[in-house]
């Protein structure tokens, strides 16, 4: 066969056509999907810089405030403000640790004085409240949380038998701290790992119930077999998720 004949082949133009072709379908579809990865992105940071910008300024003034209630000696003031700016905790921020080591550092003070333990009770009290406040899918800090129960324990325990009091029922006086330890290790409140993916599924169920309407039907309200389907199932599964989920979080 001579050039001529093979070039004026039609077997010999698709081959030629086809790669061409088909790498541009694959560097377009490319570009569409990195477009739409990033706006997504930015779309996800321009809703989470309001968010993260509340956070750091209402941290930072809490921090302000337990300053200046620091220079009135104003403890209980000051350990009420640190509290605050620990539960404006953001990954990133520091004004939150911060705070934690402050309350810390004010109940190892406080503790040096014994004529002081309600300070130092209060502050690893507010520790304690501050990481429950602050968890997601478990306790931030788990090192400090155990060390705050464990003084909070101590201090209770020591308290009730200073004052003859009894909180736990007729538990023996060298018990009553193992009682209290065992009362603040509970961490209270349904299970975090099945409250977010409660929370997981419900967005989900909105999502699938949105792609039935818009796929699902056309313009006249009549069903579309196959995406009515696969949008309506997805939702009915969606639905049932959530709802069970949410049912054996506790």
């Amino acid at each position: 066969m001579s050039r001529r004949e093979a070039s004026e082949s039609p077997h010999a133009d698709d081959t030629s056509q086809a790669d061409p072709e088909e790498t541009v379908d694959d560097v377009r579809g490319r570009g569409r999907v990195g477009s739409t990865a990033g706006w997504v992105v930015l779309g996800l940071a321009l809703l989470a810089a309001p968010l993260v910008g509340r956070a750091a300024w209402e941290g930072r003034a809490e921090l302000r405030a337990a300053d200046a209630a620091r220079d009135q000696d104003d403890k209980d003031v000051e350990i009420e403000h640190l509290g605050r700016a620990a539960r404006w905790r953001v990954p990133g921020l520091s004004h939150d640790e911060v705070a934690l080591d402050r309350l810390e550092t004010l109940a190892v003070n406080a503790q040096a004085h014994g004529e002081q333990d309600h300070i130092a009770l209060a502050a690893h009290r507010e520790i304690r409240r501050a990481l429950l406040a602050t968890r997601s899918f478990g306790v931030p800090h788990p090192d400090r949380f155990a060390r705050a129960n464990a003084q909070i324990a101590a201090l209770m325990a020591e308290q009730e038998r200073t004052f003859q009091t009894d909180s736990s029922g007729g538990v023996a006086a060298d018990d009553l701290e193992a009682y209290h330890r065992g009362l603040l290790d509970r961490v209270p409140g349904p299970n975090p790992w099945r409250a977010n993916l409660a929370g997981l599924a419900f967005v989900a169920w909105l999502v699938t119930s949105a792609g039935f309407v818009l796929r699902g039907l056309d313009g006249e309200g009549r069903l579309r077999a196959r995406p009515a389907l696969r949008w309506g199932g997805g939702s009915v599964v969606m639905l049932v998720t959530w709802a069970v989920l949410l049912a054996t979080a506790n």
